[in-house]
């Protein structure tokens, strides 16, 4: 109990020492240091969401509905995760999965564009969230230091986050939890290793989010990346946390489609395909839902859900 005081304690004086000096709060600013870091890159649209949440917050995210496990939609762990009961069942996620060969003009796919966390999601700054424990030891404290309940859904969701986390990258990837917009920028200009950089997410308005629809693609184009690129997921947690992965040259290929519903909205969402596969899990969900074995010949794509974030090398200007 002593422990958990000090550390709550610790956390009020950080947060009142935000409020008594605004000029560093201002310094500290998550959009503020994204702008002076990379000043050619716009923010994208999911992160803009993030900086700017609705005027009325409930505070602290906690997932809604039943009680089965949460799914992350696209890929939560890009390599070597088995896919779990959940993931297999959930159409969602699976339909976000496609052959490069199967993108072209005309195609058509089934999709929803599911955010993993709300806009609403708590987003500290770095000083805060670097303060807070951050690994699975130290899990119980910071339950006790948000009130959550250790036997609730949101505590077994945080903890499947941290073992994600803290889970060894696999030998062709670099992988970072960022629990601060600073962070994830950080490990993309380092990843990337220039902070000439783009940053995109799948623009989608609310109807795309809300349910299954058949969408066509109206054109694509490839990104200019050279199959260098991270891309960052939301993980479900009390605050906003992003996992990162970074992937070598010419290990992926990234394109821009422009999808019309059937209602007639639009979306334009980022595709990542995988050129190499070799070292995969057989059991990985992409794999099992295109049908294909590691080290397959036949690059394997995703469609990026509305709150993922790609990373790639800018082209320089002559």
């Amino acid at each position: 109990m002593a422990n958990h005081l000090i550390v709550y304690l610790f956390f009020l004086g950080l947060l009142a020492g935000l409020v008594a000096h605004p000029s560093f709060a201002l310094a500290s600013s998550p959009e503020l240091y994204w702008k002076t870091t990379l000043p050619n890159t716009p923010i994208p649209s999911c992160i803009h969401d993030i900086l700017h949440p609705p005027e009325t917050s409930p505070g602290l995210w906690t997932s809604q509905g039943s009680e089965e496990e949460v799914v992350i939609p696209g890929l939560s762990s890009i390599y070597y995760n088995d896919a779990t009961a959940a993931q297999l069942r959930d159409k969602s996620s699976r339909s976000l999965f496609f052959l490069e060969k199967d993108l072209f003009p005309g195609a058509t796919f089934d999709l929803q564009f599911k955010r993993s966390i709300p806009k609403h999601a708590d987003l500290l700054p770095r000083r805060v969230a670097d303060a807070l424990p951050f690994s699975s030891n130290k899990l119980p404290d910071v339950l006790a230091l948000l009130s959550i309940n250790p036997n609730s859904k949101e505590a077994r969701e945080m903890s499947a986050t941290l073992e994600r986390c803290e889970r060894t990258a696999n030998a062709r990837e670099t992988k970072h939890c960022a629990t601060s917009i600073e962070s994830m920028v950080d490990f993309a200009v380092s990843a990337l290793a220039t902070d000439y950089v783009s940053a995109v997410s799948t623009v989608a308005n609310s109807t795309a989010a809300e349910a299954m629809q058949r969408y066509a693609v109206e054109g694509f184009e490839r990104m200019g990346g050279e199959g260098l690129g991270v891309f960052c997921h939301a993980e479900p947690y009390a605050y906003v946390v992003f996992h990162c992965h970074a992937v070598g040259k010419g290990m992926m290929r990234e394109y821009a489609v422009s999808l019309k519903g059937s209602d007639g909205s639009r979306v334009e969402a980022m595709a990542v395909c995988h050129l190499d596969t070799t070292s995969w899990n057989p059991q990985h969900l992409m794999l099992q839902v295109l049908q294909v074995k590691p080290g397959s010949a036949e690059p394997v794509c995703h469609f990026l859900p509305s709150d993922h974030v790609l990373w790639t090398p800018r082209q320089q200007m002559l």
